[in-house]
């Protein structure tokens, strides 16, 4: 079958993506460590952004005929001219040593900002800075907030401000990004999940809202929030996944009154929890709900799920070195849900209607390795989804109940944090390996159209070259140390990760 050929030539491709040739994993001239093998199928390599190891999020933005991709890692945030994927262009760096605050050490990474936003008409990037940034550690002063960067020219990134505030996980764009949705832990004395609400109409003067959205218990966290094609901002976070209008005139579920939502005072739409057996953990990581304009990179419509109901997300745990147990992509229905249901101590729990890990699945390597759900995209009916050491997946979604998997790509020492399509690639961030732009081969769409899952194979980690000449060290991956597993970092050389530490910062 055309799915299933040239396995021997997408691994070649896998290995030599890494500069090593299959003879020289054959005739090794260093240490020789257990591994995990690479491998590829239905996945092609366009090109590699230069120096981009580390990163951790990407958004794009046009300027006229200029395509620009903005990378935002440990090294703070790059800007890529890639109008033409192939041959992908620097235009500037915003450097550690220009973001650090008083009190930093700029040598030290600057984490996180798992999910860059950038307003594509004023041309402003948002940085999310946490608690980790810089060293900083316990007794000390940990400050968290937002970075509000120019990019109105991309070749000459310029910070605007920091708005300190007490989170800074992960920033979202409301309303046309006049204002900003923050989300994590709220760090005062009240030391519970919300949503920050910030106005950014004058970017250079942010003006934070004093009352908090989506309160979660005590201990807990909102985690991300994206939002789909009808306006709908969707708070993931413990307990319970929930979508909110922040514009126009609705029926508010809670009072049975119509108002006006805004992004200070929102509407709740529908959401809930995910059953306990589907998701353990109860923790969603971040969501996705085909509407609008999307619709049709989604599952197809049915009588039994029609448009605009179903829910896409990741639980992020770590249960599961093979994602048997934890860490799975999850599909939801949001029937039954539109009346307030999902809000209130015990949120009700969504019907599940399909569940996908790659645990048992070809290209999969089965044993101690770091597997998880984390970001994914959709387009077209087909998931691009990172599973950490597990790599990227492509996944086929036509039919919600059944997810099959149409392609992967697992090159050396790959920790795959997030893909994003855009144009008809693929754009990974790898923290291991920077930034790679891949695109699907015929065979994807010939399993797609055909319905047919890749065929399992099963190969355990094989003997790889490891040191000058072979490949890659694999990355430690280590709790945080406020967040655990719910937002691993990589740890640092022979160091500890526990509360107060900096040797993961």
């Amino acid at each position: 079958m055309k799915v299933l050929a040239t396995l021997a030539a997408s691994l070649l491709v896998a290995l030599t993506v890494q500069g090593t040739s299959t003879a020289e994993v054959a005739k090794p001239q260093g240490a020789e460590k257990p591994r995990l093998a690479p491998a590829a199928k239905n996945v092609k390599l366009r090109s590699t952004l230069p120096e981009t190891e580390r990163a951790i999020s990407i958004a794009f933005a046009e300027y006229g005929r200029k395509d620009v991709a903005f990378v935002s890692g440990e090294f703070g945030l790059k800007t890529f001219d890639v109008t033409d994927v192939d041959k992908p262009k620097l235009l500037d760096h915003l450097t550690k040593q220009e973001m650090a605050l008083p009190g930093d050490d700029p040598s030290q990474r600057f984490w996180e900002n798992e999910d860059i936003n950038v307003d594509p008409v004023r041309k402003i990037a948002f940085l999310a800075r946490e608690v980790n940034s810089f060293g900083r550690a316990l007794p000390g002063d940990r400050p968290t907030g937002n970075y509000i960067v120019s990019a109105v020219d991309p070749a000459d990134l310029k910070i605007l401000t920091f708005h300190r505030q007490n989170t800074g996980h992960t920033t979202t764009c409301i309303n046309d990004c006049q204002f900003l949705w923050t989300a994590g832990r709220d760090r005062s004395t009240a030391n519970e999940g919300r949503i920050f609400v910030t106005d950014i109409r004058d970017p250079r003067n942010p003006k934070e809202s004093p009352l908090g959205i989506d309160t979660r218990g005590i201990g807990k966290i909102t985690h991300d929030v994206q939002v789909d094609a009808q306006g709908i901002a969707w708070v993931a976070g413990d307990d319970a996944t929930r979508g909110y209008w922040t514009e126009g005139w609705h029926r508010d579920p809670l009072t049975g009154k119509f108002r006006k939502a805004t992004a200070l005072d929102p509407i709740p739409y529908a959401g809930g929890g995910v059953p306990q057996i589907d998701m353990p953990t109860r923790f969603t990581h971040n969501s996705f709900r085909p509407a609008g304009r999307t619709l049709h990179d989604g599952p197809r419509p049915t009588r039994e799920n029609p448009a605009g109901s179903l829910l896409l997300h990741t639980e992020e745990a770590f249960g599961s070195s093979t994602c048997k147990d934890q860490g799975r992509f999850v599909i939801s229905s949001l029937k039954g849900t539109e009346n307030g249901e999902g809000w209130g101590a015990t949120p009700k729990e969504m019907k599940t209607v399909g569940v996908w890990s790659p645990d048992d699945k070809e290209g999969t390597i089965p044993g101690d390795v770091t597997c998880s759900a984390h970001y994914f995209d959709v387009q077209k009916r087909i998931v691009a989804y990172s599973w950490y050491e597990q790599g990227t997946r492509f996944l086929d979604i036509s039919n919600p109940a059944k997810p099959i998997q149409i392609g992967y790509w697992r090159p050396d020492a790959a920790i795959s944090w997030a893909p994003y399509w855009h144009k008809g690639n693929a754009f990974v961030a790898d923290l291991s390996r920077g930034v790679e732009i891949v695109s699907l081969t015929k065979g994807a769409y010939d399993a797609q159209d055909s319905g047919t899952n890749v065929q399992l194979v099963t190969n355990g980690p094989v003997k790889v070259q490891v040191g000058p000449g072979g490949g890659r060290e694999r990355l430690p991956l280590v709790p945080h140390p406020d967040y655990g597993y719910a937002c691993p970092m990589v740890a640092a050389r022979g160091g500890d990760c526990g509360p107060g530490s900096v040797s993961c910062c």
